[in-house]
């Protein structure tokens, strides 16, 4: 008896495939593909917390169980800092950042929390940068939170993307086209555009080297250096607080 699979899959039983017999209707030898998992699939607590913004509830989590959660990833690869920075709950994610969670842990689509950010909350993007976020880490697809940034036209989170040393990556993947987003802010286009054919300062190299010396948590090793005052804040972005 011949069958034609469409949107279904063959069942499997005892581990082997299953062939169709004459005594079962076709639909028996089949099932529905398994939808996945809800958003929140294998969430912890801290997870929980981190989403809704319950900043006492983190202090309540950490206290209690310690930091062995504090990266723990759900089904989609997400740490309870990733969906701080989606929600946009500011005083979550540094709080958390402070408690040691890495700013760039990839979730399965190849995106950290810089990117769930970049686009909507550019405080949150801030403190992420200023933390060691990596602002040239692509996803998946090749998109790096500048692509993402410009498509959104959010020029302030750029400004910060640009001073940590991020590629001027700010037109179209495809069609090499600058976003229409971005287009409405013609003078800053237009500077880019002028930074793009030009090699950047000297000074800015000079800071872009040294946060990339400094690595993760680069505010507090620099708090640990004997340097000028003036050369830490240039060095961690103070300029947009």
């Amino acid at each position: 008896m011949g069958v034609k699979a469409s949107s279904l899959m063959w069942c499997e039983y005892n581990g082997s495939s299953v062939l169709p017999r004459d005594d079962k209707p076709a639909s028996y030898f089949y099932c529905y593909k398994v939808p996945p998992p809800s958003y929140n699939h294998n969430w912890t607590d801290l997870h929980y917390a981190a989403s809704h913004g319950n900043i006492r509830r983190i202090h309540e989590i950490i206290h209690k169980t310690g930091t062995v959660n504090i990266d723990r990833k759900d089904y989609y690869g997400k740490t309870p800092l990733y969906w701080a920075a989606y929600k946009g709950h500011v005083l979550c994610v540094e709080e958390l950042i402070k408690f040691g969670a890495s700013v760039n842990t990839k979730c399965r689509h190849g995106g950290t929390p810089l990117h769930a950010v970049v686009s909507l909350y550019p405080e949150c993007a801030l403190i992420l940068i200023k933390n060691g976020a990596d602002v040239n880490i692509s996803d998946n697809w090749g998109v790096t939170p500048m692509h993402l940034a410009a498509s959104s036209g959010q020029i302030d989170v750029i400004r910060y993307l640009v001073a940590a040393g991020a590629q001027l990556s700010f037109k179209n993947l495809k069609t090499g086209d600058i976003p229409k987003e971005l287009l409405k802010h013609k003078e800053f286009c237009d500077r880019l555009i002028t930074m793009s054919r030009n090699p950047p300062s000297l000074q800015q190299l000079c800071r872009v080297k040294i946060r990339y010396q400094l690595g993760t948590s680069p505010i507090q090793k620099l708090h640990d250096l004997k340097m000028p005052r003036q050369l830490k804040d240039f060095v961690s972005l103070k300029e947009f607080d």
